[in-house]
């Protein structure tokens, strides 16, 4: 079993405790195979790769990162996830589910991509051998799952409250990637970009009615006039 986790490619929206509870639940597969140590791969910008690269080696874990300015959908990141796991032989993906909400549509699309099984919303995480033991939270039920095989698994498991850390500085251990070593090219991975933020000036109350009146409003034909 060759564990990675995807940390995703922009730092937490929520606290760190989340990228730091998925680090450590993805330690203990470290413990369960020294010889297939797992490792935490993440995408974007410097700033992010060097705090990403940090956190995992506190953890224990090495860490693998991907420099790109792409700012691609969930379906684009899928694709690059995919490929670099496909690079790297990891045949169970963990994905850090909780830090930012689209981690979660990404694991179903991860799945699909390299048709592995798929698992959502798991607090708890334990290697056994061939076998993982997960327990997911299911409304106000909680599942136990065993899971034998290639999955992509969701993380949703807080680590130790913090109430600031240290600014990181650029990691010299993490591995780099580029798109075109992982068979990803840039021009084709850019069509799943996200759409531009509006630049437009924003128009004035009048003519936001208007337009909105032109697509009710049937166009009258003029009558013709009498003798």
């Amino acid at each position: 079993m060759t564990v990675a986790i995807w940390l995703g490619n922009a730092q937490p929206a929520r606290t760190i405790r989340w990228l730091d509870g998925a680090l450590a639940a993805a330690a203990k597969f470290a413990h369960a195979d020294a010889r297939k140590p797992p490792m935490a791969l993440a995408a974007g910008e410097q700033a992010w790769l060097d705090l990403a690269a940090d956190r995992a080696t506190r953890a224990g874990l090495t860490s693998t990162g991907l420099i790109t300015d792409l700012q691609l959908d969930y379906l684009g990141w899928a694709h690059v996830v995919a490929a670099a796991a496909r690079h790297l032989g990891a045949t169970t993906i963990l994905v850090d589910e909780a830090s930012r909400p689209e981690r979660f549509p990404e694991v179903a699309a991860i799945a699909e991509l390299l048709d592995f099984a798929q698992l959502t919303h798991v607090v708890s995480i334990a290697p056994d051998g061939a076998t993982i033991h997960a327990s997911r939270a299911a409304g106000n039920t909680l599942q136990t799952v065993r899971i034998r095989g290639p999955a992509v698994i969701g993380l949703r498991i807080a680590g130790t409250a913090i109430d600031e850390y240290p600014t990181p500085t650029p990691s010299a251990s993490m591995k780099r990637l580029d798109l075109a070593a992982i068979g990803i090219d840039p021009v084709v991975a850019g069509h799943r970009s996200l759409p531009p933020r509006a630049g437009q000036q924003p128009r004035h109350t009048l003519e936001r009615v208007a337009e909105h009146l032109a697509v009710h409003v049937v166009a009258r034909t003029p009558r013709p006039r009498s003798g």
